[in-house]
C-alpha cells in the first residue's frame, strides 16, 4: 500500500492496543498524588511523580520499549535510559498538572501562547473550527486557558481506557463534562452532534494520532517509516466544511507550557475522483507537521505503544 492510495478498507481492523489497556491501578496513584497536591501544593507532589515515573521506566516493559522505539527514530541511535525516563516522567508530570489546570489554578505555571489570535478571532466571529492536536504535551493546558478566555471548545476522543481517571478529573471541573464528546458506537449521531456544534460556532478539539476500534486508517510516513493514522478527523473536517488549525501544548521543565495554534487548512476538500489520494495527501501533511513538533520536544510524545505496528488483516 502506498501513500497515494492509502485509505484502508473498513474491514481491516486496527489493533488499537492502547484503547484496550486497563488503567492498571493508576487511579489509586492519581488519587494519592491529587491528595498530596491539594494538601501540600505542586512542588512536593512533583517529587512523588519523579519516583512514580522511575518505577514505570524500570518495571513497565511495554511503556519502556515503546518509548525506546520512538526515541530511537528521533535520535537515530539507541536512546539512553535517562531519555526514556524523561519521556515517561513528562507524561506523569503533565498528568499531575491536569489536577491544577482543571481547577483553574494557573499560578504554578508560566504559559506562553503563539497564534492565540486565531482562537480569539474564531470566538469573536462565532465561527466553528476543528482544533487538531496529538498526544504531544498537554491538551488540557490549551483547554483550560481557552476556558478562562471563554473560548467555546469541545473535546472529542476515545476514553474507554481511562474511564476512572477521567471521572476523577472531571469532578475537578464539572463544566468539562458538557464539553467532552465520546466518539462511541453511533457514528451518525456523533457526526450530527459535531455538525450542530460547529454550526453554532464552537471549536471542536480532537487528536489525529491514535486509531480507535474499527476506525478507517490512512498510511503516512512518520519518522521515515510508514505508520497508520486515523482517517476520522480528516473525513469529519471535510464533511463539516470548516477550517482546521493545529494546536499543541508543549511542556518544558519545570513549569512552562508553550501553547501554539496555527492554520492547517481553510477547508479540507476530498473530491470523489482521487478521494483516497487527496486524503493521503492531507494526512501526510499532518504527519509531517507532527514529526517536526515531536523532534522539537521528543520527551513530550505520549503514545506508549508500538505506533508503527501493522494491524492484522
Amino acid at each position: 500500500m502506498t501513500a497515494t492510495n492509502a485509505e484502508v478498507d473498513a474491514t481491516r481492523k486496527p489493533r488499537a492496543a492502547w484503547l484496550t489497556e486497563k488503567e492498571r491501578g493508576a487511579i489509586l496513584g492519581i488519587r494519592i498524588v491529587f491528595f498530596l497536591a491539594t494538601l501540600f501544593g505542586r512542588f512536593p507532589a512533583r517529587q512523588i511523580v519523579r519516583l512514580v515515573a522511575l518505577y514505570y521506566a524500570l518495571f513497565d516493559k511495554r511503556a519502556r520499549t515503546a518509548s525506546e522505539a520512538f526515541l530511537a527514530r528521533v535520535y537515530g541511535r539507541k536512546p539512553r535510559f535517562r531519555e526514556v525516563y524523561a519521556n515517561i516522567h513528562r507524561f506523569a508530570q503533565v498528568t499531575l498538572d491536569r489536577t491544577f489546570l482543571l481547577q483553574r489554578k494557573f499560578s504554578p505555571f508560566v504559559v506562553t501562547r503563539t497564534g492565540n489570535h486565531h482562537l480569539a478571532e474564531l470566538a469573536e466571529k462565532k465561527r466553528g473550527a476543528i482544533l487538531l492536536g496529538a498526544h504531544l504535551g498537554s491538551f488540557d493546558a490549551m483547554r483550560a486557558t481557552g476556558a478562562r478566555e471563554r473560548f467555546p471548545i469541545t473535546i472529542v476522543g476515545h476514553f474507554e481506557n481511562a474511564k476512572m481517571i477521567n471521572a476523577l478529573l472531571q469532578r475537578l471541573d464539572p463544566e468539562m463534562a458538557a464539553r467532552v464528546l465520546h466518539v462511541g458506537g453511533d457514528p451518525v449521531g456523533f457526526a450530527m452532534t459535531l455538525r450542530e456544534r460547529v454550526e453554532a460556532g464552537e471549536m471542536v478539539a480532537m487528536m489525529g494520532d491514535r486509531i480507535g476500534l474499527n476506525d478507517k486508517t490512512v498510511e503516512a510516513r512518520f519518522f521515515g517509516e510508514p505508520a497508520l493514522f486515523p482517517a476520522g478527523p480528516f473525513l469529519l473536517a471535510s464533511m463539516l466544511k470548516c477550517p482546521v488549525y493545529l494546536t499543541f501544548g508543549i511542556y518544558r521543565e519545570p513549569n512552562r507550557y508553550e501553547l501554539s495554534c496555527e492554520p492547517f487548512a481553510e477547508r479540507i476538500v476530498l473530491p470523489r475522483q482521487n478521494r483516497q489520494a487527496a486524503l493521503a495527501e492531507i494526512v501526510q501533511k499532518y504527519a509531517t507537521a507532527l514529526e517536526e513538533r515531536c523532534r522539537s520536544a521528543p520527551d513530550n510524545w505520549f503514545n506508549f505503544y508500538d505506533f508503527w505496528e501493522k494491524p492484522a488483516r
